[in-house]
Order: C-alpha cells, then structure tokens, then sequence
C-alpha cells in the first residue's frame, strides 16, 4: 500500500540508504516513531503492531533500550515498514522447556505482524540488507524476528541472505490456527460430529448436576472493571502450568498498563468463568477489527475434570457468532482445542541472524549444537507418539510446583454451553 508522503510522515532519521528510486530510513526515538504515527496507524492491521500498544511496551520494558524501526520509500513515498526495537536480553539457549545457559545479549527484535505496507521481494530485501548492515556496524549482537510466515518473502530473505555462521540453522516452525466463524450457533454445532456434541453435553450436564446452575461466564471490557479483572484473572494463572514457565497471564505493572489502553479504546474482551463467585478459567483477548485475538488461557488444575477451557471458549463461540465478530486468532502455541475448533491455518517460524562479530558467531555456535539435540529429541518423541505425553507430564509436573503452595479447593464449576 502507497501512501502520499506528509512533512509529519517522514522523520528525520538517524541513518538513511538511499538508491536509485527508494529511501531507507531508521527511526531510533520515539519523537521518531511519533512522525510516523499518520503513516503507521494507517497500515496497522493487528494488536501486537498498533503504535499506541507498541509504544506502552516500549514504556514499560526495561530491557527495552529503544525503537528500531524501519521505513522503505519509493520515490518519495512511504510504502513499507518493519516495526522493531533494540533490547539488551538474555539468550535462553533451551532443551524442551529447560534453559540451561542464558547470556545476556543485544537484540534487535522484530515483532509479531511488525510488518506493514508492502512486503514485496524487493522491499523485503532491502530492510533485510539494512538490517545486516546494523549487525556489522555492532548495533547488536543479534537479530530475532518474531514468527513470520514462512511463505513470506522476508522469511525467505531472514534465512537465506545471511552467512552460513551467521544464519539460523533450526528455525522455530509452528502451526498458527484460527478459526472463521459460522452465521449462526446453529451451523457451528451442526458442524461438529456426533460424538464432539454429545461430548460437549455430558460435560455441561455433569456442571449442572455437581453445582446446581451456580455459575456464570463474564466478559469484562469497560475501564473500571479492569482491577477487578486483574485480580480475579490472577487468582487462576497462579496455578496453572504457564506460570511455572515464567509465561502467560502475570499480573505486572506492564500488564496493567495495556489492560487499561485496551480498555479505553473499546477492544478489551476478558471472558471469566465463575463458580459461587470463584474465578476458575478464563480467556483473555482483544478485539481488533473483526478479528478476536487471542493472547492468555488458563484454569484452576482443581477443576480440570469440568473442561474449564473448552467450556468457556464454547461460551465465546457462541457470543462471536452473528455478532460483528468474524474470526477467532487463536494465538501462539499447541494445543488440541485449536485444532478441533479452527478451519484456517498457516505456518510461522521465527528466525535469528547472528553478527558478524566474535560475540555474535560464538552464540549461533552455543545454540547449534543445543538446538540440534532438542529437535533430535523431539523428532523421536514424534516418530514413537510420546510428545504428546512428554510435554503433558512436563506440563503436571510444573503445575504441581506451582502449586505446592497452595491448600486444594473443595469446590468445582457449572453452567453448561448454549443458549437454553
């Protein structure tokens, strides 16, 4: 996409490439990144790239050392940028979920959908040529691009434009699922099998037999509700798996701060499912343009027995259909729910570029040899069909951590799905 230049859209950059019909410039402050917002907030398409979000991330990290992001020009007109920012980090070198050596390290890291305009080949290209070009001027000891789409022309670029030492040799490929919502409840459960209904039914009528209708599903959205949601979420995440990793859901003041921007421009969507006033489960996302962005899950290991999770996303299902909802993104990660429900998928990698320096090529050569055992170990977790288990074992094991603290609770949930 093209759009007409403005004095406000073309900053006054640090560095600029110049050729023959095209510009590259790099915004480095955030006065910078605020003369692109005419520019930017025309092209964001996605929560994680929306400028306000970026820059209260920006705000809120210490690690974050500044902004790095970068703007192609085509004869005087803005038609691509990669969002971006400069991190002092450290670098989990993992097997599984277990890190076993993290130095620390400069990074430039590119977001998630941080691309916007023109992704074209030859755009592509050229940020991926000025991106290499920060690495030998020592900007940073790494580059991490953050799960692009690996039929995307920056993809291929990423990992084929760098050296042998300084390219990435085992890519994080996963599956991203989303879903595109049926006219109607009615179609969307006609659509599951025989079996998947009748499944469904047991496990709300087994809620209702066990709690006798004490129970409700939430959306909070509105400002004034978002301390409360906080508290209430945070009361669940505690004991689930994800906190035992140090991911998910953390009540923080980072946290906080994008819970209140989301709130205040009406795309907060924070479903809780309740038990005699317990928060048990919940599903947290945003609502950006027609699209219900997933981005934390979780429920009390108490109530495992219920489903807590397939019972509350049906319960979002049916709210999403026939509203101005038309797709569910469920977001990062496996699980079997996403490939139950979803009917849309694609694959994304994400992919680092090592500097040329004695500090940048000794990490790539720390995290070959790493990378290499853990994709062995999961190549034959697969081939013999013990992933699954492993990470299901791995997964109680943290939650039992997690929860060694805490006294068990004696009570459970209710409500079934549908609109009886």
């Amino acid at each position: 996409m093209q759009l007409t230049p403005t004095a406000e859209s073309k900053p006054r950059c640090g560095t600029q490439t110049a050729g023959a019909h095209y510009t590259v410039q790099v915004a480095r402050s955030v006065s910078e990144v605020e003369a692109l917002r005419p520019l930017w907030t025309t092209l964001q398409r996605h929560p994680n790239s929306d400028i306000d979000f970026y820059l209260t991330i920006l705000g809120a990290r210490p690690e974050i050392v500044r902004p790095h992001v970068i703007v192609v020009y085509r004869s005087g007109s803005p038609d691509a940028m990669l969002i971006g920012r400069l991190e002092r980090r450290r670098f989990d070198l993992k097997i599984g979920y277990r890190a076993f050596f993290s130095p620390r390290c400069r990074s430039l890291t590119f977001i998630y959908e941080g691309l916007l305009g023109n992704g074209s080949p030859e755009n592509s290209k050229l940020m991926l040529e000025e991106i290499m070009r920060s690495l030998r001027q020592g900007e940073a000891d790494l580059v991490f691009f953050n799960s692009l789409k690996v039929d995307s022309p920056i993809y291929c670029f990423a990992t084929s434009l760098p050296g042998f030492l300084s390219r990435d040799n085992f890519p994080d490929r996963r599956e991203h699922w989303t879903m595109k919502l049926p006219r109607s409840v009615e179609e969307f459960y006609l659509g599951l099998s025989p079996k998947a209904r009748r499944n469904r039914r047991q496990e709300a009528n087994k809620l209702l037999r066990d709690h006798s209708n004490n129970v409700r599903v939430r959306c909070l959205r509105e400002t004034g509700e978002v301390d409360q949601m906080i508290q209430d979420i945070e009361e669940v995440a505690k004991r689930t798996y994800h906190r035992g990793l140090g991911v998910g859901f953390h009540d923080s003041a980072e946290m906080r701060r994008r819970l209140h921007l989301e709130a205040q421009q009406g795309r907060l969507r924070a479903y809780i499912l309740y038990v005699a006033e317990k928060p048990c489960a919940f599903w947290l996302a945003t609502l950006y343009g027609r699209t219900l962005h997933g981005h934390f899950t979780g429920y009390d290991p108490d109530f495992a027995k219920y489903s807590p999770g397939t019972f509350i996303l049906l319960r979002i299902i049916e709210d999403s259909c026939g509203s101005n909802v038309e797709e569910i993104d469920f977001g990062f990660g496996d699980a079997w729910y996403k490939e139950f429900f979803c009917n849309c998928k694609w694959y994304e990698a994400s992919s680092y570029i090592f500097a040329p320096t004695l500090k940048g090529l000794g990490l790539n050569l720390l995290r070959t040899p790493t990378m290499a055992v853990d994709k062995a170990a999961r190549m034959v977790a697969e081939r013999t069909k013990l992933l699954p288990k492993v990470k299901k074992a791995w997964r109680g094991l943290l939650r039992d951590r997690t929860n060694s603290s805490f006294p068990k609770s004696t009570e459970t949930i209710a409500r079934p799905p549908g609109r009886s």
